[in-house]
């Protein structure tokens, strides 16, 4: 967590703050998800357009089981990628990746490089697997997952429903992370390793 706040460039040109979610982002984050347009409602697990969804889900951060980066430009929040993972039990070794973009900044690169900056993260908790639950209609987020060598695990059908009341399929795309440990000892702090 030392190597944060950061600042990345998009595709665009743009450059992007990267830092760590505290619990003084709460009131910001509630704002962000309130922002977020119905057509990208649809993949989302919750109703954040109510707060207490979202206090629920980002108050009282324990950053051992729930990781949240933050994308900040023009200082406000434009992205957020958390990795969640047990803490304990059968799939403590199992981090699951969410990631939201504020429409604007969609489609620069800004998803891929929050998922590479949980990569790098899981492989420091020595995760053993990580994983991203997608809609079959998510096209893109899948593409940005599989050229970060994310494979797909299983697709469940009719399995989610989304927030219009359509079942949808369910694609589980996963990435086994251990036998990267140790090729990655050297790389995890410059993060020069490319995945692909």
């Amino acid at each position: 967590m030392d190597e944060y706040p950061k600042s990345v460039e998009l595709k665009d040109g743009s450059m992007v703050n990267l830092r760590i979610m505290t619990d003084d982002d709460l009131d910001d984050m509630i704002s962000f998800f309130q922002s977020i347009p119905d057509e990208d409602r649809l993949y989302l697990r919750s109703d954040t357009r109510n707060p207490d969804n979202v206090r629920r889900r980002f108050g009282n951060l324990n950053y051992d089981n729930m990781f949240p980066i933050l994308a900040i430009a023009e200082d406000e929040i434009i992205g957020i990628a958390t990795l969640f993972r047990a803490e304990f039990g059968w799939m403590r070794n199992l981090g699951e990746i969410r990631v939201v973009i504020a429409n604007k900044y969609q489609r620069k690169g800004l998803a891929t490089i929050l998922i590479r900056e949980l990569f790098f993260h899981a492989l420091s908790k020595k995760l053993y697997k990580i994983q991203a639950e997608l809609m079959d209609t998510q096209a893109s987020a899948m593409a940005a997952v599989e050229r970060l060598g994310f494979h797909k695990e299983a697709t469940l059908h009719k399995h989610v429903t989304d927030v219009r009341g359509v079942r949808r399929d369910l694609v589980i795309m996963s990435l086994d992370v251990e036998e990267l440990w140790y090729l990655m000892e050297d790389h995890i702090k410059t993060r020069d390793f490319r995945i692909h």
